[in-house]
């Protein structure tokens, strides 16, 4: 029995006690590190902070001023804005916007600077300055007068008066911005609380950056304070029910925790935080832990119903799971570090979390495990759902008789469904990371409906020398550049000082409509911008779309909600028009969050596939020494590529899209699904090398083995079908798709895996030396 000689040593010996300490040292002090672990709320988190696109964002963001927001919109039920009752909501709704923490402006239909000249001065005022002005008279002044205003139509009043907006830009310190964010959004959705009940008649839909945050941060504490206890609860009851011993569900939730909370503090010891992609870590953590427990478990009960005593029913069940247990969890860790390669920093944090769980199971599975099932007393009774379950002898008299059907009908088949999987297009939408039950989401394609969201592009169009953007002919370009960007089909409306230039000419030549032009002469250009600007009221500067030194100009581009293959098509045709039509003395850099959004989003992609790529020649190489033959490693590639094939071949069929949430999918799936084909293919080999047939050792499989791979399968499915009800639709998508693939996994491992096996895994098939290594596995 010198084969038996390590796990009994394990398990048994007075070094066992010392292991055990140092393990459950080492969970300790690593949960400890809960105290640095946070939810994190800036969507720039999902850059690194060395990327390119987000370096671009920042300096322009330091050039004008930045452009988080939030942006809400207003409509009436009844009426169009322009009514006393409405035209004094906004007025009331801009004022107190402005005490809000954190805010640096706020721009309405009430305080918008209305200019105009009388001989050679220019006065500007607000539209309504002092409630006392809202009066029938003045309301219609506001209506013909606003109407005419192009800084106003398509930003903040639509053409037709049905809709209104206000737009608070926002400056946070940055010292906490969890807490500034929240301050933000939570002073905004008082404000609005109190004026939805003096104003019932009246609608609001709110978004912007500070809003996408906000909501980035309440999907993640969502899911966090409800799918974990629900994971948890699901957990005790299924597995409770399905091992017919709570005992034995309250030692898998023992090592569930404490793996759980290990991962997590691990991870704060390393300074990484959740956020709304890696919350779902401990939800795949779960079920993966969960399913290599009841591997153990099961088997333990199996050997009390023939009448072991249980401390050697135990020894038993890790004789015959340890090594079966060992690689599926080093392939499961493999498949989540390859998520390393992602090019987004929550979706490394997602594959790292979940590889410290798997970890830290792997270590209690071996110390803790072993030494709780050896204290309690289980029940020796066999439950109802493993008596279902180990009825399975017809599913492998049937595989044996129609092996030839299987090999030549479905296997064609299900290579069929998984070529579809190539027909995937890499496609990303920002607004769509969450679902429709967000109000974040409804709110954002309400508002893209009448005005544009989230979706612009930043143009920074530098002359290159100072009060450059006074020269006619750089004019002339922004003219231009304006004029094609709103012959587009994507643009909404475009926001730039072009129309406050040809106003200021329009003003200072007696309000002739035909001065509404660039004006000729620079210097003069410069001095009337400069006695505009002093004239403007506070929290009204240009700086927004003017530089320091005034030799450039912010020109958006504001669009329709775009998918990210949209954007980027669009951002390549500007760039196209520009590099064809610019002057030479004219440079040009662009950004925006929804930019570099669509930018990572397709990166992403390809960095999470080529991770699974990775994974999968990990995971081969793994499989080809644990069996010692490239034979049978090669082999071991089919069940485990095609149900993903085949999943994302289905996913082609009802989506025909995968986002930079599904592509991490792949390596996951396949360091998950792994562990039933290795447990398969033990048990089988196992038969082989006790004399047993092919055909003899598949039923032997089943009758052993099978039970435990649809119980841990199915755990798996509604452990990853839990995680789909997540509000966040990135991680709903993934939870979706991974139980599907594990699905369609099992059902391979059911039917086609026993065909392959018995075809091309026969006793004359293994050497010598793999018969040595077979016998030394048991």
């Amino acid at each position: 029995m010198k084969h038996n000689i390590n796990i009994v040593w394990i398990l048994t010996s007075r070094t066992s006690r010392l292991l055990l300490s140092g393990v459950i040292i080492f969970t300790i002090f690593s949960i400890l590190g809960l105290k640095n672990i946070e939810l994190s709320s800036d969507y720039k988190i999902f850059f690194d902070k060395g990327n390119t696109d987000l370096q671009i964002l920042e300096t322009m963001e330091s050039t004008y001023s930045k452009t988080d927001n939030i942006f809400i919109m207003i409509r009436p039920n009844h009426d169009d804005i322009y009514n006393l009752k409405t035209i004094g909501l906004i007025s009331e709704l801009t004022n107190r916007l402005w005490k809000i923490p954190h805010v640096l402006r706020v721009d309405s239909l009430t305080n918008f600077p209305y200019s105009q000249a009388i001989n050679d001065e220019i006065f500007i005022e607000e539209f309504i300055y002092d409630p006392k002005q809202i009066t029938t008279e003045h309301i219609e002044f506001v209506k013909k007068t606003a109407n005419k205003e192009k800084d106003l139509v398509g930003n903040l009043i639509t053409q037709d008066g049905q809709y209104s907006a206000v737009n608070i830009t926002t400056l946070l310190p940055g010292k906490n911005h969890k807490q500034e964010t929240l301050a933000v959004s939570s002073g905004v959705d008082d404000v609005l609380s109190d004026l939805k009940i003096d104003y019932p008649d009246h609608k609001f839909y709110v978004t912007g950056l500070v809003t996408m945050n906000s909501a980035f941060f309440t999907a993640a504490k969502r899911d966090f304070i409800t799918l974990i206890p629900l994971m948890v609860v699901f957990v005790l009851i299924a597995a409770g029910i399905i091992l017919g011993s709570f005992k034995a569900a309250s030692c898998i939730l023992i090592v569930l925790l404490l793996s759980l909370l290990g991962a997590l503090g691990l991870a704060g010891w390393l300074g990484i935080n959740l956020s709304a992609p890696s919350i779902s870590a401990p939800i795949i953590m779960f079920t993966v832990i969960v399913a290599s427990c009841i591997h153990i478990i099961s088997y333990v009960k199996k050997r009390l119903l023939l009448g072991e005593a249980q401390s050697k029913a135990v020894l038993l069940s890790y004789r015959h799971n340890a090594k079966p247990i060992l690689v599926s969890h080093l392939t499961t860790i493999i498949g989540f570090i390859a998520m390393n390669t992602s090019d987004s920093p929550p979706f490394r944090d997602l594959g790292n979390i979940v590889a410290f769980g798997v970890m830290f199971s792997l270590l209690l599975s071996f110390t803790l495990l072993p030494a709780l099932l050896m204290k309690l007393t289980l029940s020796s009774k066999k439950s109802y759902v493993i008596k279902v379950f180990d009825n399975m002898g017809w599913l492998s008299n049937l595989v044996i008789r129609k092996q030839k059907q299987i090999l030549y009908i479905i296997v064609p088949c299900t290579l069929v469904l998984a070529s579809l999987s190539l027909l995937n297009q890499g496609n990303d939408d920002l607004i769509k990371y969450f679902d429709k039950t967000v109000e974040f989401r409804l709110d954002s394609e309400a508002i893209d409906e009448q005005f544009s969201g989230l979706y612009n592009i930043d143009y920074s169009i530098s002359s290159t020398e100072k009060n450059g953007v006074f020269s006619f002919e750089y004019l002339k370009f922004i003219e231009a550049f304006d004029a094609w960007l709103m012959d587009q089909p994507e643009v909404v409306i475009t926001s730039s000082l072009l129309h406050r230039i040809k106003q200021l000419n329009l003003l200072m030549n007696a309000n002739n409509p035909e001065f509404y032009r660039i004006p000729n002469n620079p210097t003069l250009a410069a001095q009337h911008f400069l006695l505009y600007e002093m004239s403007l009221p506070f929290g009204k500067g240009a700086d927004d779309m003017l530089n320091f030194d005034k030799s450039a100009i912010k020109l958006t581009a504001r669009l329709h909600n775009s998918s990210s293959l949209e954007m980027i098509a669009f951002e390549n045709k500007v760039k196209g028009w520009l590099e064809d039509n610019k002057p030479k003395y004219i440079n040009y850099s662009y950004s925006s969050p929804s930019l570099i959004f669509s930018h990572i989003g397709q990166s992403n992609i390809v960095s999470l596939l080529q991770g699974a790529f990775i994974a999968f020649l990990i995971i081969s190489v793994a499989l080809t020494l644990v069996f010692r033959s490239f034979y049978i490693g090669l082999l071991t590639l089919i069940p485990n590529l095609l149900p993903v094939g085949m999943a994302f071949g289905f996913w082609y069929c009802i989506q025909g899209q995968i986002s930079m949430g599904l592509a991490g999918v792949s390596a996951m799936a396949i360091g998950i699904i792994v562990d039933d084909t290795v447990h398969f293919l033990y048990q089988y080999i196992k038969g082989l090398k006790n004399g047993l047939s092919p055909e003899q050792s598949v039923k032997n499989t089943f009758e052993h083995t099978m039970s435990a791979i649809v119980i841990s399968s199915a755990l798996l499915v509604v452990g990853f079908l839990l995680l789909s009800t997540s509000s966040f639709e990135k991680n709903a998508q993934m939870g979706l798709l991974t139980s599907g693939t594990i699905i369609l996994a099992l059902i391979f491992d059911l039917i086609v895996l026993p065909v392959l096996a018995m075809r091309f895994i026969r006793k004359s098939s293994i050497t010598p030396t793999q018969n040595k290594f077979i016998t030394n596995l048991y």
